[in-house]
């Protein structure tokens, strides 16, 4: 925005300039319009220059700035006859002249601070105020009769077209400002393309978290609904049939998005399926997981639930700072740990319950709780445990409604048998 500003009114300033050098427009034009709007270009470039390299104009230029009405007053006395206009001049030059410089400097402070892009526009800087300063000398000079400095009214020519050196000093602000954007466009571009390839391949990953297809338990109905967020996530899950007729379910979230979260909820996956080849202990399941993660991800974390269902119907459940599941639409409190990949050597607790035909176990992902709507509502723990009964579409459909922000996932399982295993 300031730089188009500095653009129109650099452009309208030197515009009027030059028609009224060449008799097409009264003096008038140039004292009382082309003069006023060099301080209003030249608050623009100090705009522009603070914008572009993302900062706040501190409250010395602020300062600056209000300070410009001073000769700008003195511009319009000057017309009306009550100011020299050969000291005018002098102090428009010295009222305009070093903010190039100044502002030179913070470029090079910027880009010695590590802002390149700043590096491209410290000379350029000074070519506006300090070529709008020498054509002020070059009117003084004639007006004083300093011969030494009378060369700068002739205009610099450039095949058929002659430039005063004001409109040489904007010409080369403006290739370098079109440099500069050229370049960070190239830059922002490149960079959107290694993002889009990033998601690209974190999405790749993401299909490797879920089963494609839930395996066939005998006396167990189960279902689950994954709805990955726009940006990609790291929720995950399992369910793996043992020998003995038992049945593993774990259902995990990765803090964090985007690549990383994939690529570590994809490792998570496959030291589970290597863990749990050696044992289905819930607790020791999690604690082995646990040194897993550590060994492979230093930083991150992973909340993780294990629940195991035998087939007499008793389910033993292990909590790495997961959401506690629901049985019958009734949260079950289970003793909890921290979350996987934090600490080390830990060991984790195990909590103890039933579940009889019939019964249904709903495990979720925070994704569900924390879904909200746009004015900031929260789908929450009384909406899940109100829908935690039903299906395992419906649940996550619901909160997805109220407005996704994250990975939803929810796995129902539902046991068939008729009879009710003792504890």
């Amino acid at each position: 925005m300031f730089l188009g500003l500095y653009l129109l009114l650099a452009g309208i300033s030197n515009g009027l300039s030059n028609l009224q050098s060449s008799g097409l427009v009264p003096l008038s034009a140039n004292f009382l319009i082309a003069d006023l709007l060099i301080y209003a270009w030249v608050i623009a470039q100090i705009e522009f220059t603070y914008s572009f390299a993302g900062r706040r104009v501190n409250q010395i230029w602020r300062i600056y700035e209000a300070s410009l009405l001073v000769p700008l007053t003195i511009s319009v006395l000057t017309w009306v006859g009550l100011f020299a206009a050969n000291t005018y001049v002098l102090i428009e030059a010295a009222a305009t002249g070093p903010v190039g410089l100044l502002l030179s400097g913070m470029l090079f402070t910027w880009y010695r601070q590590g802002n390149r892009e700043a590096g491209w526009l410290i000379l350029p800087s000074l070519a506006p105020a300090v070529s709008t300063a020498l054509f002020d000398l070059e009117t003084a000079a004639i007006t004083l009769g300093w011969q030494p400095l009378t060369f700068l009214v002739n205009p610099i020519r450039i095949g058929p077209i002659g430039l005063q050196l004001v409109d040489l000093g904007a010409v080369v602000f403006l290739f370098s400002i079109a440099a500069v954007i050229f370049s960070r466009f190239a830059r922002v571009t490149r960079e959107e393309a290694r993002a889009a390839a990033e998601l690209a391949s974190a999405r790749e990953i993401q299909q490797h978290l879920v089963p494609a297809v839930l395996p066939l338990v005998p006396h167990y109905a189960i279902e689950a609904a994954y709805l990955p967020a726009r940006e990609v996530g790291g929720d995950f899950f399992e369910v793996l049939p043992q020998t003995d007729g038992s049945t593993v379910i774990v259902i995990g979230d990765v803090s964090g998005k985007g690549l990383r979260a994939a690529m570590t909820g994809a490792f998570a996956i496959g030291a589970l399926h290597a863990v749990a080849a050696e044992t289905q202990d819930p607790p020791q399941l999690l604690s082995r997981l646990n040194r897993q993660l550590l060994r492979s991800q230093p930083s991150g974390f992973v909340t993780c639930l294990c629940v195991k269902i035998s087939p007499d119907g008793q389910m033993s459940i292990s909590n790495a700072g997961h959401l506690s599941p629901y049985r019958n639409g009734e949260e079950l409190i289970s003793e909890g740990g921290p979350p996987l990949g934090l600490f080390r050597d830990l060991v984790y607790s195990e909590s103890c319950f039933e579940i009889n035909g019939g019964d249904t176990l709903t495990l979720l992902s925070d994704g569900v709780v924390e879904a909200r709507n746009q004015i900031g509502q929260e789908f929450g723990f009384e909406r899940t445990k109100a829908l935690s009964n039903g299906s395992a579409h419906d649940l996550a459909a619901a909160a997805r409604r109220i407005g996704q922000e994250d990975d939803i996932t929810v796995v129902k399982v539902t046991l068939t048998p008729i009879e009710i295993c003792a504890t």
